[in-house]
C-alpha cells in the first residue's frame, strides 16, 4: 500500500482530467513496484543520480516486453511529471533515446465496415448494447468522450430531421458537439424508455449509458465506464465473428477506435463536407483553425446532414435518409427556381418601364440605370 503525501498532491493537482488521472496513477505505481518504492516522498530524496539510473532501467525494462514505443512513453510521462511537479532534476533527453524505435507497421488502422457494424446489432438483443454501438458509429467519439465528463441526459437536445446533438467533454475547452443519425437517435430513445418501464427515475442528471451490475448491488458508478464500453465491444466482435488480423500486438482493427476510423474516412471522403468542420467532428485541433474557427452547432449540424445517409447503418433507415436528402435537395431547387422566376418578372417590369414611351427621357434613364445595378447584384 503506497503512502500518500505531498509528493503526490503536487502530482495530481497537475492533472485535470479524472481518466487521464487514473492513467497517470497506473503507470507511477508500475514505476514505483519496479524500483520497489513503497513511499511517494521517498521518489524525491533518491538522488539525481539514481533518480536517473532507476529510470533508464525502468525504460529498459519496458523495452524487453515488446511494448510499443507510444505506449513506454505515455508510461514515462507519467513519472516525468510527478518528476518535474516535484523539481527533481533528471535528463529526459537520455531517457526519451532508450525508448525503441516507432518504425513499425501500426496496428488498429483499418476501419470497421457498415456492413460489420450491421453484424453486431444483430448479435445482441440488448437495447443498451444496440444503443451504444449506434452512438459510437454516429459520433466516432473517443471512450473518454463518454466518461470525461460523464456523459447525461443534459449533454443531450434535439434537433431537426429526428437527430440529436450531444456535447462532449461539456465544460472544458476542447468541448465540441456530436450528433446522432435518427438512427441512433431512435435506438436511444427505446434504450431510455426501457429503463423506465424498469422503474428508474430519469432526470438531467441521469447518465446517458447506465451501469447495471446484477452481482453487485453496491457498484462504484452509476455510469458505464470506458472500460465496459470497451468490453461490450470486444464482445460484440466476437459473438458477431467479425475477423480482425493480429499486428504485432495489436489487431488491424481497434475495439472503439475501428468506429472513430470509419467516421472519420466517411466525413473526409465526401467532397461536400467542410474539411474544417469535419476536423471539429473529430475534436481534432487542426492548426491555426482550430484556435480560430469556431462554427456553431447548427453549421457543424449542416455538414454532418450531408454525411448522414454513409454513418446510417441499417440497409433500410438508409434508404430513409437517401429519400430525405433527396426530399431536401429537390426542395432547395424549387426555392431557386421560384427565385429565378421572381427575378424574371422584376426584370420585365423594370424593361417594360424602360421601353414606355410615356415614360420622359430622365425617369427612362433612371430606370436603365437601376436595371444594370439589379442585374449586376442578382
Amino acid at each position: 500500500m503506497f503512502m500518500s503525501n505531498r509528493s503526490l498532491t503536487l502530482f495530481e493537482s497537475a492533472i485535470k482530467s479524472p481518466e487521464s488521472k487514473k492513467n497517470y496513477m497506473y503507470s507511477l505505481h508500475e514505476f514505483m513496484k519496479f524500483a520497489e518504492i513503497q513511499d511517494y516522498d521517498q521518489i524525491t530524496k533518491l538522488g539525481a543520480a539514481k533518480t536517473q539510473k532507476i529510470l533508464e532501467d525502468w525504460v529498459m525494462h519496458l523495452a524487453t516486453k515488446n511494448l510499443k514505443a507510444n505506449t513506454i512513453r505515455a508510461k514515462v510521462c507519467s513519472i516525468e511529471l510527478f518528476l518535474e511537479m516535484n523539481k527533481i532534476l533528471f535528463h529526459k533527453k537520455i531517457l526519451h533515446k532508450l525508448i525503441p524505435s516507432s518504425d513499425y507497421i501500426s496496428g488498429g488502422d483499418k476501419p470497421f465496415t457498415t456492413q460489420e457494424i450491421h453484424l453486431f446489432l444483430n448479435s445482441t438483443t440488448k437495447l443498451r448494447t444496440k444503443a451504444l454501438i449506434l452512438f459510437l458509429a454516429s459520433t466516432g467519439v473517443r471512450p473518454a468522450g463518454i466518461t470525461d465528463p460523464v456523459l447525461r441526459l443534459k449533454h443531450i437536445e434535439n434537433m431537426p430531421n429526428d437527430c440529436k446533438s450531444i456535447k462532449i467533454y461539456d465544460g472544458s475547452k476542447e468541448g465540441y458537439w456530436a450528433f446522432l443519425t435518427p438512427e441512433a437517435s431512435k435506438a436511444l430513445e427505446h434504450y431510455f424508455a426501457s429503463r423506465k418501464l424498469n422503474g428508474e427515475k430519469l432526470d438531467l442528471e441521469s447518465p446517458v449509458f447506465a451501469n447495471y451490475d446484477k452481482f453487485n448491488p453496491t457498484k462504484k458508478n452509476d455510469y458505464l465506464s470506458a472500460k465496459s464500453v470497451r468490453h461490450i465491444a470486444q464482445n460484440l466482435i466476437t459473438t458477431s465473428g467479425i475477423e480482425r488480423t493480429k499486428e504485432g500486438n495489436r489487431f488491424d482493427k481497434a475495439t472503439i477506435y475501428g468506429f472513430r476510423k470509419r467516421f472519420n474516412t466517411i466525413l473526409k471522403l465526401n467532397n461536400n463536407v467542410n474539411s474544417n468542420i469535419a476536423e471539429k467532428l473529430m475534436a481534432h485541433k487542426n492548426g491555426l483553425d482550430g484556435s480560430y474557427l469556431k462554427p456553431t452547432r447548427e453549421e457543424c449540424f449542416n455538414e454532418f446532414l450531408k454525411a448522414m445517409q454513409d454513418l446510417t447503418i441499417d440497409p433500410t433507415e438508409r434508404q430513409k435518409t437517401l429519400l430525405f436528402q433527396q426530399t431536401k435537395q429537390i426542395s432547395e431547387l424549387e426555392i431557386k427556381q421560384e427565385q429565378i422566376d421572381d427575378l424574371k418578372k422584376s426584370v420585365n417590369k423594370i424593361m417594360g418601364l424602360v421601353m414606355d414611351s410615356s415614360v420622359d427621357d430622365d425617369a427612362r434613364e433612371g430606370w436603365k440605370n437601376m436595371l444594370k445595378q439589379y442585374i449586376s447584384v442578382n
